[in-house]
């Protein structure tokens, strides 16, 4: 084995079951036969929540996989059936799921989990039978580092958060950075952790580290101490919701410091009061937002569901295709064969050119996003 098991990582997050019509019609795929067919139906499982607080990364997730996987079909001749099944942002259902799509649903690949918790839980459960996994949003890196089957769309937390500590350094011009993140989030205390390793390492200084307990609000008390610290940057490690109301209350209390992030920001300006509270913040993102390829893409994704795209919804498109070519490719529905063919990518999607190393994570550029005048834009235009 390439890879070494390193357990299950929790994220219990709260969500609730909602009725998909995909999995409604979905058909038990019942073939014996290991080669695939062009009009044989393939069942392509999807774990993920999609009702409650994260529910806007599961449905962007399944939204932009089911949306590959039909536009698969229609380019392909195939007959790909795609089998949603929520698991409600928790460990323990996230499992529940991947055995129902592997007993009763006989899929031959899944995009999933969505959460890092969940994702890695689903890993492991899958080391017994090998099932194909890519998931497009687990940054967790224990994700997969359980077995050889599983992958991932997106870059790592580790990944992301080096890439934006040296920006800060190198572009920014940055030497004093101050950290404020979510103690209960493995994403964000994972973030926090890589972050203050490789400023240190350039020669900047964290000046003031501050953490805070899931499900707070006010955050008041460690932005003044970081105010008096007055650092270059406040580096802002969490998902969008906590990202919008940290950026508030810093304004409020007049702190002039640049704010950075990583792609927990996507979509921020979704849920910011007044776009102004994230003025000139900038955050590490998969893609860029004014590539005219990804404009197009997001514009057919709006017309199809009627929402805006996230990163989420974009990694998942390119994910789900991934999955899709390496079952084609490998003319073969077994495992082993579909697992040896998703190492083999490459691939060139609506985010670039995407190959995997030895441990399924992708070799890839990573964008820099800044909110300019209530729009996101690459970092200089």
């Amino acid at each position: 084995m390439k890879k070494l098991m390193k357990g299950v990582v929790a994220l219990v997050l709260l969500a609730s079951l909602v009725a998909c019509s995909t999995s409604d019609v979905a058909e038990e795929n019942t073939s014996t036969d290991s080669n695939t067919t062009d009009n044989e139906a393939l069942n392509i499982g999807f774990i993920g929540p999609l009702e409650g607080d994260t529910s806007v990364y599961g449905i962007a997730v399944k939204n932009g996989g089911e949306l590959a996987l039909n536009d698969y079909n229609e380019a392909n001749g195939t007959n790909f059936v795609f089998v949603p099944l929520d698991s409600r942002g928790d460990s323990t259902e996230a499992v529940s799921a991947y055995n129902k799509l592997t007993s009763e649903n006989n899929v031959v690949g899944i995009l999933g989990g969505v959460l890092s918790g969940e994702s890695t839980a689903v890993a492991s459960q899958s080391l017994a039978d090998g099932t194909p996994i890519i998931s497009a949003s687990a940054t967790v890196s224990q994700f997969t580092l359980t077995g050889d089957n599983v992958f991932r769309g997106c870059f790592t937390d580790p990944f992301q958060a080096e890439s934006i500590a040296e920006f800060a350094v190198d572009t920014l011009g940055a030497t004093t950075a101050a950290i404020i993140y979510d103690s209960g989030s493995d994403y964000s205390s994972g973030m926090n952790d890589k972050f203050k390793e490789v400023f240190e390492a350039k020669g900047g200084s964290v000046v003031d580290v501050e953490a805070y307990s899931t499900g707070d609000v006010d955050f008041n008390t460690q932005l003044t101490k970081i105010k008096a610290a007055n650092p270059d940057v406040i580096f802002v490690p969490n998902y969008y919701k906590d990202d919008a109301q940290i950026a508030k209350q810093a304004k409020d209390l007049g702190i002039e410091s640049a704010l950075l992030g990583g792609d927990g920001w996507d979509g921020i300006l979704g849920v910011a009061d007044d776009p102004s509270d994230v003025e000139n913040a900038i955050y590490v993102n998969h893609y860029a937002p004014d590539d005219e390829e990804v404009v197009s893409w997001l514009e057919k994704y709006k017309e199809v569901y009627g929402i805006d795209a996230n990163a989420f919804s974009v990694l998942a498109y390119d994910s789900m295709n991934i999955l899709l070519d390496a079952i084609t490719n490998a003319d073969s529905t077994a495992p082993d064969d579909v697992v040896a063919a998703l190492a083999a990518t490459d691939y060139s999607g609506i985010l670039g050119h995407l190959t995997f190393d030895d441990n399924g994570d992708p070799i890839k550029d990573v964008a820099f996003i800044q909110i300019n005048d209530g729009v996101q834009k690459s970092y200089g235009k």
